[in-house]
């Protein structure tokens, strides 16, 4: 059961992804929602009831999806949650993990350091701190398993490309499974190189978009060639003009770190790198 937490503000997202995710495995779930108190089955669609009368708790409803049968909850971006939803998520799956033997969760996101304060590896007072986990790291490709991604990719939708255009997305995306998906199916529809790199640009400037002020001076600075702590401060205020606290800049510099946006003073997305000179 795959749930989507992108986008979650309020209890109403929550429960309206929980129930797009039960939709989503309607067909393997269908005889054993029919019978859970709070939820509905509309067609092919699952609606979820969360307060009042015949309302059901998460707790509850993984109980009665596991009573008989092992499940699978696969929740994505789930480092997005901010309290009192992620700390009612936190608390969820640690009962489901201390009381409920089939079900195993799926914590997956794109941010690898929010991913891990969100659990709280190293945190007691989280309601997960000390339980047993795997950590799966998706890693980026070397050039050659890359080539080997888009040839076989192409080749499964059996269409016919130029050696060149693979090694222009080798080149550019450098190794990220995801943009490399994004590139090869967008060549399938677009054709046209140019095309596909402004549409991958616009969609990390969208992200880059909701950092705040100082976050994007940051990210901006290091596109454009900072290389150090110092490097940093002094292209940030000979552009803005102002003088930047030692605590703020290092403050920032860890926060970008924490979204996976930068290491070391390099952008780990080239993609992001490119847009981070537009902002």
């Amino acid at each position: 059961m795959y749930i989507d937490l992108r986008g979650v503000r309020n209890t109403a997202d929550l429960y309206r992804k929980i129930s797009e995710g039960l939709t989503g495995s309607l067909t393997k779930l269908r005889d054993v929602i029919k019978g859970i108190s709070g939820v509905k089955i509309a067609g092919v669609e699952v609606t979820l009831k969360w307060r009042g009368v015949d309302s059901i708790s998460l707790p509850r409803l993984i109980e009665q999806l596991t009573k008989k049968q092992t499940v699978v909850f696969v929740l994505d971006e789930i480092q997005e949650l901010r309290p009192p939803l992620s700390f009612e998520l936190k608390n969820t799956i640690a009962y489901a993990y201390d009381n409920l033997p089939n079900c195993t969760f799926v914590l997956s996101g794109s941010q690898i350091g929010l991913l891990k304060d969100f659990v709280g590896v190293d945190n007691p007072e989280s309601p997960l701190f000390g339980r047993y986990y795997t950590e799966v790291r998706v890693e980026r490709f070397t050039k050659e398993q890359s080539r080997e991604f888009l040839q076989r990719g192409f080749g499964e939708l059996k269409q016919s490309v130029e050696r060149s255009v693979i090694e222009k997305g080798v080149a550019l995306f450098d190794g990220i499974p995801g943009w490399l998906v994004h590139y090869g199916m967008s060549y399938v529809e677009r054709k046209n190189y140019d095309e596909i790199l402004e549409i991958a640009i616009n969609t990390a400037r969208n992200e880059l978009l909701k950092l705040n002020q100082r976050e994007k001076q940051v990210a901006k600075a290091i596109a454009n060639g900072a290389k150090s702590w110092s490097s940093v401060r002094k292209l940030i205020e000979e552009k803005s003009g102002e003088i930047i606290p030692k605590s703020t800049l290092t403050r920032t510099i860890k926060a970008l770190e924490k979204l996976s946006i930068i290491q070391d003073y390099r952008f780990l997305d080239p993609v992001y790198q490119l847009a981070a000179k537009l902002l």
